[in-house]
C-alpha cells in the first residue's frame, strides 16, 4: 500500500455511468444513468436534452429551484431510497464566490452529484523538532464508525461562512475556543469524488492547521468522537499508508499537512490531492 493508493481511493468515478446535470447552463452535478427513471417522474421540473439533464428554465430563482429539488428528495425518502434521518441544508453554487442557486438536504447531494464543501483542522504540537498531532476516534454510532479522524471537521451548511463553520466544528468536536481557532492557518484544499449506490459524492475540503498549546487536551461535545490520541506524525502517516483505519478523506488532509511541513518529500503527490475540474467552482464566474 502507498499514499498514492490512498489518494486514488478518493477518486473513484466512472463518468460514463452519469448524465451531466445543468442549471441555467451551469454544470452543477451528475445524475446516475440508472436514476433517470426517477427524474422522469418529475417532467414539470426536468428535461433531457443532448444526453444531459437540465432544470427547466422557468424554475428560475432560489425558492423555485429549492422546491423542485426538495420534491425529488421527498420522493427518495418516501420510497426509502434514502434512509438517513439526518436533516441539514447545504448550498449549491455555480461559483463558490456567488450566491447559491439553491439549498438541498445534505443526504440528497450525492443523488444529484452536487459539489459540497467542508472544513478540516489538523491540531498539532511540536516538541524537540518533532511533530505530534491530535487524532480522534469516531463513535460506533453514526457514519464511519470507529474510524480515525481529524481533531475537528465538518461539512459546510447553507448560510454559514467557512470561518463560522470552522469555529462551530472546533467547539463542538474538540472544545477549542474561538480565540484559539482564529490562530489557525489555511493550508489549501483537497477534493474527492466517490461513486456510491445513490450517485456521486463530490466534496472540496478547506484545510487548516493549528499549533495547539502543550497543555491543551481536546474534549468532544457532540458525541461524534469517543477518544483522542496525541501521536507522532510518523505513526499517523504509517497508519494512513498501511491501513484503512482513517476516514477516507482525513488521510488526504494529513498528507497535505505533511507535504506543507516537508515531512513527505514527494511533491508529485500534491498535484493529485485535488480534482482540477472540481476546483473551477472556486474561481469567480461573471
Amino acid at each position: 500500500m502507498s499514499f498514492l493508493q490512498r489518494i486514488k481511493e478518493t477518486k473513484k468515478f466512472n463518468e460514463s455511468n452519469f448524465f451531466k446535470f445543468f442549471i441555467n447552463k451551469h454544470h452543477v452535478g451528475y445524475i446516475k444513468k440508472s436514476n433517470i427513471k426517477i427524474i422522469n417522474k418529475f417532467p414539470n421540473f426536468f428535461i433531457f436534452y443532448k444526453n444531459s439533464i437540465f432544470l427547466k428554465k422557468e424554475i428560475n430563482n432560489f425558492q423555485k429551484r429549492t422546491y423542485a429539488i426538495n420534491q425529488v428528495f421527498n420522493f427518495l425518502i418516501k420510497k426509502k431510497i434514502i434512509l438517513s434521518k439526518h436533516r441539514e441544508y447545504f448550498p449549491v453554487f455555480k461559483s463558490f464566490k456567488s450566491k447559491p442557486l439553491l439549498k438541498v438536504q445534505r443526504v440528497a447531494g450525492s443523488f444529484f452529484g452536487f459539489q459540497f464543501f467542508g472544513v478540516h483542522l489538523n491540531g498539532f504540537l511540536k516538541k524537540n523538532n518533532k511533530y505530534f498531532m491530535w487524532i480522534g476516534r469516531r463513535s460506533k454510532e453514526g457514519n464511519f464508525p470507529n474510524d480515525l479522524d481529524q481533531i475537528a471537521a465538518g461539512g459546510l451548511p447553507y448560510n454559514v461562512s467557512l470561518k463560522k463553520n470552522l469555529i462551530k466544528e472546533c467547539l463542538e468536536e474538540a472544545n477549542i475556543s474561538k480565540d484559539l481557532v482564529l490562530k489557525s492557518k489555511y493550508q489549501g484544499t483537497v477534493s474527492y469524488r466517490v461513486e456510491t449506490r445513490l450517485g456521486l459524492t463530490r466534496t472540496i475540503l478547506f484545510c487548516y492547521c493549528l499549533e495547539l498549546p502543550k497543555e491543551f487536551v481536546p474534549k468532544n461535545n457532540d458525541g461524534e468522537i469517543v477518544n483522542f490520541y496525541l501521536w507522532t506524525i510518523e505513526k499517523i502517516l504509517k497508519i494512513i499508508q498501511k491501513t484503512r483505519k482513517f476516514k477516507f478523506d482525513c488521510g488526504l488532509v494529513i498528507i497535505l499537512f505533511a507535504l506543507n511541513k516537508k515531512i513527505i518529500k514527494n511533491r508529485k503527490i500534491k498535484s493529485l490531492l485535488n480534482i482540477n475540474t472540481d476546483l473551477k467552482i472556486l474561481k469567480k464566474i461573471n
